[in-house]
């Protein structure tokens, strides 16, 4: 007979065993369900106070041809403040920017509040942009049936694709003091298969990708997350 130290310790393993044979099948039954949620993103800037705002004519360093930059984003800013926040844009057309450097204009207060006062102005917005396109063709390798053999093969063939470049600062100054608010800086770009692509439809889709971040700094806006949620 064993001695009584060997028989206890086979006794504890025995039981040992029948408790995570149980629990197994309890444990199994847990999943993980992956969630989408959308949680408020507070604003930047508090415009609780502001009623109007006022988008100046945008600084365009670059654009492509048959595109009138600074117009079409100045067009699609006044609507998406219009349309999704309590801000009433004035001034249009949009007033123009002296000729000085930027720095230097968003340090002349003075500028500001004289221009928010003409135009009763609570907040501006002003900035500067660029838009550009690169020639992307290369070759790539792809896979083909032979017309010959019926057989898969792999080729190497030219492949034309066309890249789009936009680059948008925005400077959001307060009125009544003409002082600098808050600054945003957003770039976004695509690569397109083919060549010839409408250069506005385009500019209009990647200023889309980036408008959600541009109202976030004066209104709430709705931030997707991902969570995990346990489950048996």
């Amino acid at each position: 007979m064993p001695p009584e130290p060997a028989r206890y310790g086979r006794r504890r393993l025995a039981a040992a065993a029948i408790l995570l044979a149980c629990a197994s099948p309890a444990l199994a039954k847990i999943n993980e369900i992956r969630v989408t949620l959308a949680v408020p993103m507070k604003e930047r800037i508090d415009v609780s106070a502001m009623r109007t705002v006022l988008v100046t004519q945008l600084i365009v360093t670059q654009e492509t041809r048959e595109v009138d930059l600074g117009r079409e984003l100045v067009v699609s800013l006044r609507r998406d403040l219009h349309n999704h926040t309590s801000l009433q844009p004035v001034g249009d057309p949009a007033p123009a920017l002296p000729e000085q450097p930027l720095q230097d204009l968003l340090a002349n207060t003075g500028f500001w509040r004289r221009l928010a006062d003409k135009y009763g102005a609570d907040l501006i917005v002003a900035g500067e942009t660029s838009y550009r396109t690169a020639d992307r063709s290369g070759f790539q390798e792809v896979d083909a049936i032979s017309p010959v053999t019926g057989q898969r093969i792999r080729r190497t063939v030219m492949v034309q694709r066309e890249a789009f470049f936009l680059d948008l600062r925005l400077f959001f100054l307060r009125g009544s003091t003409g002082e600098l608010l808050y600054e945003d800086h957003h770039n976004t770009e695509t690569t397109r298969d083919g060549m010839g692509y409408d250069r506005l439809a385009t500019l209009i889709d990647l200023y889309e990708q980036m408008s959600t971040d541009i109202l976030a700094v004066v209104s709430p806006q709705p931030q997707t997350v991902q969570r995990t949620i346990f489950s048996e």
